[in-house]
């Protein structure tokens, strides 16, 4: 990740409207991406379209509902985090390295602490979604609220109802892999590069793509939890000038809790007792020392080489 120079950041692109014209890029392909999945999943299933859409918005738990909602999800991502990405790099001419930094060379001993602070982030951030339902907020919000966050559970559950490994591989390569590659790109890369050219203090531009990153998630409850995340990730990125120590600590983040949701489902099978991942972590007991541990390693990872 290069600091953006004056005549770099006079180019149309290098800017806060470039920024903008980057989420409408977000926003048009994702309307992209749910078209080219429905016919693409209504061609390869050999099934409707309006069949598609149904187990798409509302999936039955059959073996078909499950793999329209893995590959869709998996279409979708690629085509509206991936895409506009791609566009945006070239439009300013510049290489993957210019805002993604991986050129840098790797530290073993912050590799770890990048997965330590990953494994110690989950109960804070279970702990902070847990207390944002408790906010007092309007009825009318928090019934809007409820829904969403109904609906994408929904969603969420299908897509990892998993039994066998290879599935657990699968769900690991869609719900960890892509989005520490994709994600950590697009906002602590571009957005977080742009964002330090346009103000003053680096805490602003941090604070800033952590908001746009949260924000882009579109859950109320889990708002504050993210943007945490996302500000930890933004510093680390910051001071390294690399995103990837904070592309690693997502892997490990998404990863150990999509297997935490495998190893939860094989536990049901055995016991017929089903845990919630969210009620396991989200305790003060285990937050408290993870938090201490969540500081720690986010000052290792802040150290200059």
């Amino acid at each position: 990740m290069n600091a953006i120079s004056h005549n770099d950041s006079q180019k149309p692109l290098m800017n806060l409207w470039g920024l903008a014209l980057l989420l409408i890029l977000i926003l048009a392909f994702q309307l992209v991406g749910y078209f080219i999945s429905i016919y693409a999943l209504s061609a390869a299933f050999s099934i409707n379209i309006e069949e598609v859409k149904y187990l798409m918005n509302a999936p039955d738990g059959s073996a078909l509902g499950i793999n329209i909602g893995r590959f869709s999800n998996l279409i979708q991502f690629v085509i509206y985090m991936g895409i506009p990405a791609l566009i945006f790099t070239g439009a300013n001419r510049v290489g993957f390295s210019f805002f993604g930094g991986y050129s840098k060379r790797l530290q073993f001993s912050k590799i770890l602490w990048a997965i330590l602070l990953a494994l110690s982030a989950l109960p804070v951030v279970a702990v902070l979604t847990k207390l944002s339902h408790h906010l007092p907020l309007p009825d009318s919000i928090k019934s809007m609220a409820n829904s969403l966050t109904s609906s994408r559970e929904m969603l969420f559950e299908n897509m990892l109802e998993m039994q066998r490994w290879d599935e657990l591989l699968f769900c690991i390569f869609l719900a960890a892999f892509l989005p520490a590659i994709l994600e950590e790109y697009l906002f602590r890369g571009i957005v977080l590069n742009i964002a330090l050219s346009q103000y003053a203090k680096p805490a602003t531009a941090i604070i800033f793509q952590a908001v746009f990153f949260s924000l882009m998630h579109l859950s109320l409850y889990e708002f504050a939890g993210i943007a945490l995340i996302g500000a930890l990730f933004g510093f680390i990125t910051y001071r390294n000038t690399s995103v990837w120590y904070s592309s690693i600590s997502h892997f490990v983040f998404n990863a150990t809790t999509v297997t935490l949701y495998f190893l939860i489902l094989r536990e049901f099978e055995h016991s017929g007792i089903k845990y919630n991942v969210d009620h396991l972590l989200g305790s003060a007991t285990l937050a408290i020392p993870a938090s201490l541990l969540m500081g720690l390693s986010v000052y290792k990872l802040s150290r200059k080489s």
